[in-house]
């Protein structure tokens, strides 16, 4: 399993070479549209065919055309000129549509499957990485594969084959003045080794600001209620802006090395130019040369240096590909999952009883949240769960749904265990009310179906009904459809969990677990929850916790928990004769009442 920290920013990162190995893994995507790419291949080597046959054409018409005063056969030349821009342009045009339509497509497949994975991570995952890079991961790095799959490949193919068929030509046409465009090489070559190496640094610094920027805004964004009420503004305005600032350095640099490194092309394409013209000169009245041939080799000389300019650009796209495609991989081969068993058997709901045999629980591997408990909660029983803050209520409701694993002891359905179950049936036979309730940018309707077919438009309405949120349901704009706003920040706290119950009724669960579900809205609204949930709850297992005592009191069995450990089993009654640790909390929160009352 891998151990990958996915907080470390591996964009630090720099790639001195390519690694072939990732290149290939990351060509694999391109394997279902191996035939679209066999066109874009053939395209580009017929258009880099043809771009250095404009030079020579020239050449040919000035030499024996316009020399001569040829002006038919000029006119033909001309002609075939506009005939191979023509050509060259319609095969330029399909390459780069189709390698784009490949690149969105690749993009697609790749965003989607880092995605799925994301799904299927395991919460603790969640519990010690921030947002932010997961979203960037999914954003950002994805993105930055787009240049690579849309033109990256196929033109650094293409943009080789015509080095190869300039070099070609012009020793065809005169093999000295190819040598004297060739000398310049090393020159364009240190710079671009310099240039290279630059940008490469500044931009893995630019992707980790990226990342921390998406990090603190997801953050921020999430939190700005709490940052408003504590007056954090400025404080988190000066944080953003820091962050802002050293992203928007380091964009300057990667702005100043290309504002150097282009001229610096230019200046050696220039000096290879006079070089040509220089010793051409002095062989233009010998009649060693032509004039047309210094044409055509101008012209050889500027689409010489283009192709290796922009195969520096290529070359530093593929490394900034290479970057983001090692952090989209050390994501997927992250295994952090919980993995069903290789013949786990669907859960076809629960006729007998859940127990907890000896479990222990770490979240860390090395602090013990849950430490031997052991209790049983039979069909149709209401088991209340009460404790201080840390006690590890919630730790149990985790384990029974499955959402951690559990290092000792058994967690057993009917006297089967609970890994010998696929995860998805067992789930689907249980509805979790938190106290947090979230609710998604979608309908109403939508929100307590959450995309089960199987919950008919009845369904909804007869649970919202039973839970009494069909009555503001309905004065809403558009009753059922109507839209709920991110979080849903357009209902007030008591109406969003109000739907959560009529969400986990919806689906007519085998087990219902209450997680401080009433903690948040008012005594009206509870008494309205507590009438509809007596009715609903039989015939079906169900779990409450709460700090809230009054809300428990009417549970079939109460476990009082402290530290991660069961004190106490027993009713209401049962539990205040035995005066120990559930006495003593109803007493402290009457205690409470009491004062507040007088």
């Amino acid at each position: 399993m891998s151990q990958l920290n996915l907080m470390k920013p591996t964009d630090e990162k720099l790639y001195k070479k390519i690694d072939w190995q990732m290149l290939r893994r990351l060509l694999g995507y391109l394997r279902p549209y191996r035939r679209y790419i066999a066109y874009a291949l053939t395209l580009a080597v017929i258009s880099s065919a043809l771009m250095p046959v404009r030079p020579v054409i020239f050449r040919w018409a000035i030499d024996d055309f316009v020399v001569t005063g040829n002006k038919q056969g000029l006119l033909g030349a001309v002609m075939l000129v506009f005939g191979v821009l023509a050509v060259s342009a319609l095969l330029q045009f399909g390459l780069s549509y189709l390698m784009q339509w490949v690149g969105q497509k690749v993009l697609l497949d790749i965003r989607i499957s880092v995605f799925r994975h994301i799904q299927q991570f395991a919460l603790k995952v969640f519990d010690t990485t921030p947002v932010g890079r997961l979203i960037t991961r999914v954003t950002n790095d994805v993105e930055a594969l787009n240049e690579l799959f849309s033109s990256g490949v196929v033109l650094m193919i293409s943009d080789i084959l015509l080095v190869t068929w300039i070099v070609g030509y012009m020793f065809m046409e005169n093999w000295k003045l190819a040598l004297l465009t060739i000398l310049a090489l090393p020159l364009l070559l240190t710079a671009t080794s310099i240039f290279r190496k630059k940008v490469r640094a500044v931009y893995s610094k630019i992707r980790h600001e990226v990342a921390t920027m998406n990090s603190f805004l997801n953050e921020y964004l999430t939190g700005i209620s709490t940052v408003q009420l504590f007056s954090l503004q400025r404080a988190k305005f000066n944080r953003f802006d820091a962050v802002n600032a050293r992203h928007r350095d380091y964009q300057r640099r990667s702005v100043l090395y290309y504002a150097v490194f282009f001229p610096v092309v230019e200046i050696i394409s220039a000096l290879a130019l006079t070089v040509i013209l220089w010793y051409s000169a002095r062989n233009i009245f010998s009649g060693e040369m032509t004039i047309g041939l210094i044409v055509a080799f101008a012209q050889f000389v500027e689409m010489f240096f283009r192709p290796i300019r922009d195969l520096t650009e290529k070359y530093n796209t593929l490394q900034s590909a290479m970057a983001a495609s090692e952090r989209i991989f050390a994501l997927l081969d992250d295994n952090r999952r919980i993995e069903d068993k290789p013949n786990a058997v669907e859960f076809g709901g629960l006729t007998d009883s859940i127990e907890f045999r000896n479990v222990d629980f770490s979240y860390d591997g090395r602090k013990s949240v849950l430490k031997n408990v052991s209790f049983t909660v039979k069909k149709g029983q209401t088991v209340a769960i009460v404790g201080a803050t840390g006690a590890g209520k919630t730790s149990i409701i985790n384990l029974l749904c499955r959402f951690y694993e559990f290092q000792g002891g058994d967690i057993l359905f009917d006297g089967q265990s609970i890994r010998d179950f696929n995860q998805d049936s067992l789930r689907s036979r249980i509805a979790l009310v938190l106290q947090d309730v979230f609710l998604f940018s979608r309908s109403a309707h939508e929100n307590i179906t959450m995309g089960n077919s199987q919950v008919s438009e009845q369904d909804v309405k007869n649970a919202a009904t039973a839970i009494g949120a069909d009555d503001f349901i309905e004065r809403l704009p558009e009753k059922y459809n109507t839209q709920i706003r991110e979080r849903g920040s357009n209902l007030s706290v008591g109406q969003k969990q109000l739907i959560s119950f009529a969400r986990a009724l919806a689906i007519n669960p085998d087990i219902l677990i209450l997680d401080e579900a009433t903690s948040s809205v008012d005594a009206e609204t509870e008494q309205l929850i507590e009438e509809s949930i007596a009715r609903l709850l039989k015939g079906r297992s169900s779990i409450v916790i709460a700090h809230r005592l009054s809300t428990v009191q009417r549970a079939d069995v109460i476990i009082a928990m402290h530290q991660g450990e069961i004190r106490e089993i027993g009713s209401h009654s049962e539990l205040l004769a035995a005066n120990g640790l559930y006495a003593k909390l109803y007493r402290y929160q009457y205690g409470i009442s009491r004062r507040t009352a007088a």
